[in-house]
């Protein structure tokens, strides 16, 4: 990832930017998959109802937590911070909706769309995410470290500014599945003077 974000162009996005929009997705940095790989022409469409991606995750990305739904009908809609500071001043950013397929019986295929606006609320642009995250045995955490995610990041015409294959690269994404009474944070190390109870 790049460590000093540049002006894409005069719309103001930058690439920061851009991959802070992109955080959901969200789920895409990394090396390589511990859990192996396969082809989309191994599953079906039917697949989705059973696939072990299906529900609520809590996502871990370099950049900040990110919320995402995988939906048996293949809707996937992912939750992200809301603004961002770029050259031109606070981007805000719209939720990543978009779909999802079967690649085997415990990766997937995901392709979402996030639109994002200026302070004065004109549009300026989106981004792409094309993710492969997979579920681990267990089904209950997943790991996004593909060599073919790609975040294609548009100004307000949809002319491409550019395409990012982050890998190799930085962390991968990682989500672990929410639950009630279980929203997925990581353990935290309380602050002084917080109370235990």
């Amino acid at each position: 990832m790049a460590k000093h974000p540049r002006p894409l162009s005069p719309s103001g996005l930058s690439r920061r930017t851009a991959l802070g929009s992109a955080g959901a997705i969200a789920a895409v940095l990394g090396l390589s998959s511990p859990f192996g790989r396969a082809t989309a022409q191994e599953a079906t469409p039917d697949t989705r109802v059973s696939h072990p991606i299906v529900g609520v995750w809590m996502v871990t990305t370099p950049i900040g937590p990110a919320l995402a739904v995988f939906s048996a009908d293949g809707t996937n809609i992912q939750g992200v911070s809301t603004t961002q500071a770029g050259p031109q001043g606070v981007t805000f950013t719209g939720a990543q909706v978009g779909t999802w397929e079967p690649v085997d019986e415990r990766r997937v295929h995901f392709t979402g769309v996030q639109l994002l606006t200026d302070a004065s609320g004109a549009f300026v642009g989106s981004v792409t995410i094309d993710g492969h995250p997979q579920v681990s045995d267990d089904g209950q955490r997943f790991i996004d470290d593909d060599p073919e995610t790609t975040i294609t990041i548009r100004d307000a015409a949809n002319t491409i500014l550019d395409v990012i294959k982050p890998f190799p690269g930085g962390p991968p994404a990682s989500g672990v599945r929410m639950g009630v009474g279980a929203p997925g944070f990581s353990e935290g190390t309380p602050a002084a003077g917080t109370p235990s109870t």
